[in-house]
């Protein structure tokens, strides 16, 4: 088992790049699976005794929390609201896909420079 994370570990971690650290979809789908996978066999472990039994509840809890992180890398599209504001009232208005949390795409750009929400770090997709 801890083979097996240590490797999930390791390429977790070669999935960033050098610079911008920006993730490679593919490779976080894989990673994702790869986690998923080491849940599926923590779970079908058995009759293991509480303090290991304890060990494998955290451990598949910190996996889970890694798969979360991993999925906001992976772009989602921002729903637009119908909602316009702004001087003239041409300003468009777009929701999180994840968390809901209001944003505003000229803000998002303008203010970070990024395509992340502010509020969760949800990866997002402005193209058309």
């Amino acid at each position: 088992m801890v083979a097996l994370a240590k490797a999930v570990k390791q390429d977790v971690g070669s999935l960033l790049e050098k610079g911008h650290r920006k993730m490679d979809e593919k490779k976080v789908r894989e990673a994702i699976e790869l986690i998923r996978m080491e849940i599926n066999t923590l779970e079908g472990i058995e009759n293991c005794g509480r303090v290991i039994e304890a060990r494998k509840k955290k451990h598949i809890a910190l996996y889970n929390i890694a798969i979360e992180a991993l999925e906001k890398q992976l772009p989602k599209k921002p729903r637009e609201n119908k909602i316009r504001g702004g001087w003239l009232g041409k300003q468009k208005h777009y929701t999180c896909p994840t968390c809901g949390n209001c944003l505003l795409e000229e803000m998002m750009n303008e203010r970070q420079n990024t395509s992340y929400c502010w509020d969760c770090g949800q990866r997002l997709d402005w193209s058309e």
